[in-house]
């Protein structure tokens, strides 16, 4: 007899599911939904949430959040494993808001998603979110609220808009944002699409001030006072035009985020000396901040390429190589001939060597350009290094590639005191076996055996080579 179908047997419990409520008349139908909803109290608010009227929507969904909020808490308190639960009625909120986009509901849809965020924000205060459940739905929301405004601007007409907008303004003007602040600005950028309306880019500009007055010289207040300024660039930009929103760029300029808009602007419009010296002064003003130096420094060398100026190339590439950045490496070679390259590769791996610690671009260059006996003295210094660097010098060094493979296993052996640690010494053993072949392993494990015959723990884990 042949096995079962579990197919089979699903799509024939579901036929007969199906006939058997077919038979069913009204009132029997009702008794039966009446009956699974007291069992499971959730499935009567999904379905007096996905059935409501429309005029009762908004209601329905305040409630589904918040019970699925309040079903989801422990003693006041929503752990990792239950965050999931208790986002189940924004979630449910949120697809609902979508299905009404592809209607072309679009009030409803933005109300539905506003409706959401304030509850989920305020999970922050009572819940683990480590998986990041909590940021996801609000960036959901938040994305949702985006899309629709777009799709509704040229459909809308203005009283419609009007309130639309005050909706949004009002849900980003509440207090639990003020911890939370890059969403209360993602909804405001969202107000910015409303700002060719004079009175409605009046308000916005007016609670852009007023957030502003709220800032002060701390650093996340320097943060805020950023965002904010970016916001009102947006609206500049939406309603004035590039001249203006360029004073407004250089008026802001010692912002970072201004800087770079300002360096693009200019590399926009071919002004590759006013890109420099922007660059310049930004790695003055910055230079306490390692990466926005950095940065800076790589749109200048953009600059230097476009102009042409080889020198000045040369003379940067070589100082962001020096930093780590084996990219410039490559750019840097490209700049000699053949001839001239040899010694301005020597030199790079002197000034490299004088360094206490060689990142990653070092070895990279070595590794590139075949420079075996300076690898070897590398691994030398660094014996931890040779499981990795074998395969480049071993053609060249055998014998010294061996000799450290031992000395390295020994040294951890000698340290090990533990399995784990056992097991950490023969994965060495496995790889210098792979490097150097089976009879020199062995011949060290033997060795190691004799050595420690009073740790039966590490000659167990010996005992598993072949």
């Amino acid at each position: 007899m042949s096995p079962s179908n579990p197919n089979t047997t699903s799509q024939s419990s579901e036929i007969d599911l199906i006939t058997v409520l077919s038979n069913q008349n009204k009132e029997e139908l009702i008794k039966i939904i009446l009956d699974l909803s007291e069992d499971y109290p959730e499935i009567e608010k999904q379905l007096l949430f996905k059935y409501t009227p429309h005029k009762d929507e908004i209601s329905s969904a305040k409630k589904l959040i918040s019970a699925s909020i309040n079903g989801a808490k422990r003693k006041g308190f929503i752990d990792w494993r239950h965050v999931g639960p208790a986002l189940q009625g924004a979630e449910l909120s949120l697809q609902k808001a979508r299905h009404k986009v592809e209607n072309g509901e679009y009030e409803s849809a933005i109300l539905l998603s506003l409706v959401v965020m304030q509850p989920v924000v305020k999970m922050l205060n009572f819940a683990d979110d480590s998986n990041g459940s909590i940021g996801d739905v609000m960036n959901w929301a938040i994305r949702t609220i985006d899309d629709v405004v777009i799709a509704s601007l040229p459909v809308l007409n203005e009283k419609e808009k009007k309130g639309l907008f005050e909706a949004i303004m009002k849900e980003a003007g509440k207090v639990h944002y003020d911890g939370w602040s890059d969403w209360r600005y993602a909804l405001l950028k969202i107000c910015t699409y409303y700002s060719p309306m004079k009175d409605l880019r009046k308000k916005l500009e007016k609670q852009l001030e007023t957030l502003l007055e709220k800032t002060e010289s701390s650093w996340s207040d320097r943060y805020e006072k950023t965002q904010i300024k970016l916001l009102q660039l947006e609206i500049i930009e939406r309603c004035d035009g590039a001249a203006a929103a360029g004073e407004f760029i250089y008026k802001n300029i010692k912002s970072s985020e201004f800087r770079e808009k300002a360096i693009v602007n200019e590399l926009g419009k071919g002004d590759f000396k006013k890109v420099l010296q922007l660059c310049l002064d930004g790695e003055e003003a910055d230079k306490e901040y390692r990466g926005l130096v950095h940065k800076w420094r790589e749109y200048r060398y953009q600059a230097y390429e476009l102009l042409g100026d080889i020198e000045q190339q040369k003379q940067l590439a070589s100082k962001l190589l020096f930093k780590g950045e084996f990219t410039y490496y490559i750019k840097l070679k490209e700049l000699y001939t053949t001839s001239e390259w040899e010694g301005v590769l020597k030199k790079t791996v002197a000034e490299f060597k004088k360094m206490d610690y060689q990142p990653s671009a070092y070895l990279s260059i070595l590794q590139g350009e075949k420079l075996t006996d300076e690898l070897l003295i590398y691994c030398q210094k660094n014996i931890r290094t040779i499981t990795e660097l074998y395969p480049y010098i071993i053609k060249d060094y055998l014998e010294e590639v061996i000799a450290l493979f031992i000395k390295y296993i020994e040294n951890e052996a000698e340290e090990a005191t533990d399995r784990k640690k056992y097991r950490k010494v023969c994965s060495i053993i496995k790889t210098y076996k792979n490097a150097c072949g089976t009879i020199q392993s062995h011949k060290l494990i033997g060795e190691l055996r004799e050595k420690y015959m009073r740790r039966p723990a590490f000659i167990e884990e010996l005992g598993k080579f072949r």
